[in-house]
């Protein structure tokens, strides 16, 4: 399992190493017939590898599935939506079983910290799920909050694990090159030069995003039930714990059970490999793309999902978690998001064909 915190990491980052993420691509001339790969400006590769996103407003993020999800950048509609198309789940009570040994309720009591189930949203490859923390308070200065070990299994008896990873959001979205918070205001910095994050809600609450996503590739997360483990709540000061509860929760979480994937046939050769990219499936959260290798492919030299490119030219470098198979002579990639997108606004996809050697991205009309 791993501890990382990859949601928050790009946070952290210095506004003075981002480049611009949102730009319009060149417009075709009318007469000319549009070529199914168009070279992208080095700028794409860098959405790429850092995993970042940019957008083409500013504006408060509120939502039903609760601040958890602002890391994913969801508008109200969105939300309502997938809410409504049974894509993703309000936690209730009544919908959340706490397995946790000393609980009876749905939430556990343990020196007065609780921790509740509020919401996911999932596709077949994966599955954001989102806790409110209530209770534990820490040096926000200078420490994060943070669970040391979290856990994610598909059966009750918990044998069969589940990749799973998460952070606790801070309250700050990387929009563009800039940083704001979720009312939409600019990111603050503090005489030490270190941006002021906002772990805590006007209530003294913290939320945790959780992404869990099935070990084999074909594992399809809807519909299931899942099985969480949070274990020791501490906060840290570079890397070290220095302070931590030492106690643990569980729940059994049900998964939404509707698919909002779009099929796409694309067939077309990668340029500057061997692969050719049979067909796609894209939801809001995460992408699945079909290869057929040809002479000299090797699956480990796999080409990279980085982003999309909107209709309205916005570049979102939304690349993040890629999960790679391989049988026969067919590749299979599962990339998960850093924030959501609709899948009706995406024009074409961003594909760095070689990761290893310096190399333009692509995009692939869909």
């Amino acid at each position: 399992m791993k501890n990382e915190n990859i949601f928050n990491a790009i946070s952290n980052i210095s506004p003075e190493y981002i480049e611009e993420l949102s730009f319009k691509k060149e417009t075709v001339a009318a007469e000319s017939t549009p070529a199914k790969h168009t070279k992208l400006p080095v700028i794409a590769i860098i959405c790429a590898v850092v995993g970042l996103a940019g957008v083409t407003s500013v504006a408060a993020i509120r939502g039903i599935l609760g601040r958890g999800m602002n890391q994913l950048q969801m508008d109200e509609s969105q939300q309502q939506e997938l809410v409504e198309q049974s894509a993703a789940i309000v936690y209730t009570s009544e919908s959340v079983t706490d397995t946790s040994e000393t609980s009876e309720n749905t939430v556990l009591d343990v020196d007065a910290i609780t921790v509740t189930p509020v919401s996911v949203v999932a596709d077949e490859r994966c599955a954001f799920i989102s806790f409110k923390v209530s209770g534990f308070t820490f040096d926000d200065r200078n420490n994060e909050p943070f669970f040391d070990r979290v856990f994610a299994y598909e059966d009750e008896a918990m044998t069969i694990d589940l990749d799973c990873e998460g952070g606790f959001y801070n309250g700050i979205n990387l929009i563009g090159s800039d940083f704001f918070y979720e009312d939409g205001t600019p990111a603050q910095f503090d005489e030490r030069g270190m941006m002021i994050l906002h772990y805590f809600d006007k209530d003294g609450n913290l939320y945790y995003l959780m992404k869990v996503s099935g070990r084999n590739i074909d594992k399809n997360m809807l519909g299931r039930t899942v099985y969480i483990r949070l274990v020791n709540l501490c906060e840290i000061y570079k890397c070290d714990i220095v302070n931590g509860t030492d106690r643990e929760w569980s729940f059994t979480l049900d998964m939404p059970t509707e698919s909002t994937s779009v099929h796409y046939d694309i067939d077309t050769l990668v340029d500057g490999t061997s692969f050719n990219l049979d067909s796609i499936e894209l939801s809001p959260i995460s992408v699945r793309l079909n290869y057929t290798l040809g002479e000299g492919a090797s699956p480990d030299s796999m080409p990279k999902f980085a982003g999309v490119v909107l209709k309205d030219g916005t570049v979102l470098g939304i690349g993040d978690d890629v999960h790679n198979a391989s049988e026969g002579g067919k590749a299979y990639s599962n990339c998960y998001f850093v924030r959501a997108i609709d899948p009706e606004d995406v024009e074409s996809i961003i594909i760095i064909p070689d990761m290893d050697n310096p190399s333009e991205p692509v995009t692939i009309q869909i």
